[in-house]
Formats: structure tokens, sequence, C-alpha cells
């Protein structure tokens, strides 16, 4: 089948019937250990839940611009609208709440593919996300922009997001006009990792099983985000006032954190949700007898906490990827022992730990822990902003 002229085809918000055709198509490659139905209503059970419901959630198809609901469209995206926060340094007195976007199930269905459709997707897909100020003139051989309907909340990112599986260079060559370039930008694809059996017997200089802590449910993880939240704002503008560049970064509450716990669900026999683990998350105490909220209330103390998720991805091995690290270097040591301690019990080969900062990866080097650059999942950003992006900063880069 030819292709269509890409004046033919523009990007429009998925009808009902779309979503669960598109959602249909990408189903037999990710469903894994899911099978097609389930892989199906854990995402219709998703879509109700805190990071999706109020329109934050939308699947966008290519589709002819004379039949934009037909379920023959050539390709399909998700965005997930999202709170972020960037702070300047203009203005290093606080970091500013923005709006910024999460973009995921990239697909293309087998017989449409090396007909340019989902490079063109990527394409129109800024003109959907970022305002029209940020953007240069729409390219003519194009037709006329994608229609946003002002409903969506869209068309106002400071930045948008993915994470690609394909490489660098397809996101990368997916910019705004005809030109190859100016898409999205490979930032920080780096993780810490260890083997839960090379760990070392002891990795502190006290006995470990001493060192209080507090297992976080996943009621305790939200909580915890919301407490950890002005914490990051407050990174954000140290960063932006120590190094004149802007950081910006997503923020863990509102669901965000939450959606990648929930996505590790399975099911009974009975088409009940499941999740695999108990605990998401652990938070170490200054002493034995001092709660989550004393422990962020008072600004003296070291707040160190880690969270996890699965990898639903990975079916070679059980692995628990940290979904947000707050530690020094002083603290690291006796978190580390923590999380290995409980990969053990819960049977997990390898702990992940993305975007850990430099100097925290030097001290986990010194307990076994390896830093590599990812071959899969590399992140990736587009800057909306009037700043190029060699004057940003992704902070908190991690799962």
């Amino acid at each position: 089948m030819a292709s269509l002229p890409l004046s033919d085809l523009s990007l429009f918000p998925a009808t009902p019937d779309q979503v669960l055709e598109s959602r249909r198509r990408h189903a037999p490659t990710w469903h894994k250990a899911l099978s097609v139905e389930e892989y199906l209503l854990r995402d219709e059970i998703m879509d109700k839940y805190e990071h999706a419901r109020d329109k934050k959630l939308t699947t966008w198809v290519l589709a002819p611009r004379v039949d934009p609901t037909t379920l023959n469209f050539m390709c399909s995206c998700e965005i997930f609208r999202r709170t972020a926060a960037m702070a300047s340094p203009s203005d290093q007195s606080t970091a500013k709440q923005v709006i910024a976007c999460g973009i995921a199930s990239v697909f293309t269905p087998a017989e449409k593919r090396k007909k340019g459709y989902g490079h063109h997707m990527m394409r129109l897909l800024h003109w959907v996300l970022a305002p029209r100020s940020a953007l240069p003139d729409f390219p003519e051989a194009w037709g006329s922009p994608p229609d946003v309907p002002a409903a969506l909340g869209l068309q106002s990112a400071q930045f948008s997001v993915l994470y690609s599986d394909i490489g660098k260079n397809f996101y990368r060559y997916s910019g705004p006009t005809a030109d190859q370039g100016n898409g999205w930008l490979e930032n920080g694809s780096i993780e810490t990792s260890l083997h839960a059996d090379k760990a070392f017997a002891d990795t502190t200089s006290s006995d470990p099983t001493t060192a209080p802590h507090i297992w976080l449910s996943e009621h305790d993880v939200k909580h915890v985000w919301s407490l950890d939240t002005p914490l990051m704002r407050a990174d954000l503008a140290k960063e932006a006032a120590s190094t004149g560049r802007t950081a910006f970064s997503f923020l863990p509450n509102i669901g965000v954190g939450a959606s990648v716990i929930h996505r590790s669900m399975s099911f009974a026999s009975d088409k009940t949700p499941v999740l695999p683990l108990d605990m998401w998350g652990v938070l170490l105490l200054p002493n034995s007898v001092i709660g989550v909220d004393e422990v962020f209330a008072d600004p003296s103390r070291q707040v160190t906490y880690a969270t996890w998720t699965l990898d639903s991805l990975n079916e070679a091995q059980r692995v628990l990827v940290t979904t947000r690290v707050r530690a020094s270097q002083g603290t690291l040591p006796a978190l580390l022992e923590v999380l290995v301690k409980f990969a053990r019990k819960e049977n997990i080969q390898k702990i992940e730990i993305w975007g850990l900062p430099e100097t925290l990866r030097i001290t986990a080097g010194e307990f076994g822990w390896e830093t590599s650059n990812r071959t899969d999942h590399l992140s990736a950003f587009k800057w909306y902003g009037k700043e190029s992006e060699d004057e940003v900063t992704w902070l908190f880069n991690e799962k």
C-alpha cells in the first residue's frame, strides 16, 4: 500500500474506539507476563487513577484528515500531562510550577512501518505539546497544524520527556519542522546497579540490622513524596543559583510516582488486581522513635529514603528499579544495605538506581555497585523554553 502524502495526515485525539484499537495493537508487544486481556484490563483500570484521570492522559492518532476517526489509523502515542517544576538563575528564590508532558506507548503496526508515519507523528506532536509561541512557522508541506481542544490543557508544556527503546537518533531527528534534528535529546541514561547475590556481606561500619528504618506501603510512599516535593523544589532553586543554568524536573506526587507501582500489577483468577509487593519504599530514621513527619519537619536532619517499583517488562529476571532516592554520601551506604536485604527477601535478582548524582555514584562504587549507560529506556527531553538545551539541567532524572 502506498504512503499517503504528509499533508493528507494529521494528529487527532483518539476516540474511545481508537484508544482501544491502539492498545490492542501494542498489547502483543508489551503484555509480557500478562495475557492480552489482562494487559487491556490493566490499562482500563489505570485510566481511573490520579495520574490519568481528568484528561491528564490522552491517546493521539495519526490519521487521514478526511477520516480522523478511522480505526485504520497509521500510528499512535500517549500524552501524560503533568505538573512539573523549574528554577531559573534570574529567579533563585524558588522553583515555579509549570506544565510538562510525558510521552509513552509510541507504536506503529508492522504493516505501516517504513513509510515515515511514526517520524511524522513525533514531529507533529510538538505542535500538540508546546505553546505556538515556542515553535517556528508550521511547514507548508504538512498542511495545517493539529487542532488541539482547549479542554485537554495542552499546548502549554515547558518541556516533554520520553524513554526510548529504539536508540537515541529516531526521536532526536523528530523535531517540529522538516529539518532533521531538534527533537528529543537523550540525557542522563545512567544506572547504578547491583546483583543482590553479589553484594558485600557488610557495607556499613556498624551492624546494618540495627539501622532504624520504616518500610513504606503504597499509601506511605505517596505521603513521603508529598513531603519531599518542597525539598525537590528547593534543590532546583539551589541548582539554578549555583550553576547559572535553568533546572527542571517532574515531581513524584499527584499520582506520577504511584503510576509506575500500578503498572506492575497482575491479576488473580477472578481478575482482581494484585500488586507483587507489599512495601514500596524505605525511610531511614535518625533514631528509632521518630516517625515520617518528624524526619521531614526538622531541616537540620538529612532525609534518607528510597522508593521503588519492579520492572514489568523484564521477563528474564526480577528487577527492582528505584523511583526516587534522597541520601547523602554519609547515609547512602546504610540505605544501600537495606535495599539489598529487601531484594534478597523478595527474591529480586537485580537493583537499579537511575540518575544517581555523581558523588553518590562514587560512594556506591565503593560497595560493589556498578554505574553504566543504559542500552534501553533511554531518557530524552525536549525543551520548549527560551533557553537553549545547553542552558538547562534535568534534575531527578529517575524512573
